[in-house]
């Protein structure tokens, strides 16, 4: 595994990580003492995703900006998803497009997201995936 990994093939993430000298293994260095605790808590993925949500959230107000504490990482379904996945039922194969990162807040139909499986920077919106799949994934 890679940082392609670690970014979920978001290369605006990846340049960044880069301009800020961050590899793999300095990621592995800064998160070992997270991941230990999370492993003493006996966290699951889900459980240690909502953690470090909340110790962002916390540092964030220590640091002075707003944070509602009622926000919660796993939204109900009418916030924007940051994944979406779309099956190919004849072949089993599966799609999946991650949210742009640092777009404004917007409502579903708006907002951006990438395929993971095209290695360019082409942003669809949500109403666009499908016809991405079809043309370019099933021809």
């Amino acid at each position: 595994m890679d940082l392609n990994y670690i970014v979920g093939k978001d290369t605006a993430c990846l340049r960044k990580l880069d301009e800020l000298g961050c590899d793999l293994d300095s990621l592995f260095f800064i998160s070992k003492d997270l991941f230990s605790i999370v492993d003493d808590l006996g966290l699951n993925s889900k459980q240690a995703s909502e953690f470090f949500f909340r110790i962002k959230n916390a540092y964030d107000s220590s640091q002075g900006k707003q944070v509602d504490p009622d926000l919660a990482l796993y939204e109900n379904s009418r916030a924007n998803p940051s994944r979406l996945s779309i099956e190919n039922k004849s072949t089993g194969k599966t799609f999946f497009f991650r949210l742009v990162s640092q777009q404004p807040k917007t409502d579903k139909s708006s907002a951006l997201f990438r395929c993971e499986t095209c290695e360019d920077e082409q942003q669809l919106r949500r109403n666009d995936i499908k016809s991405h799949v079809t043309t370019k994934h099933m021809g």
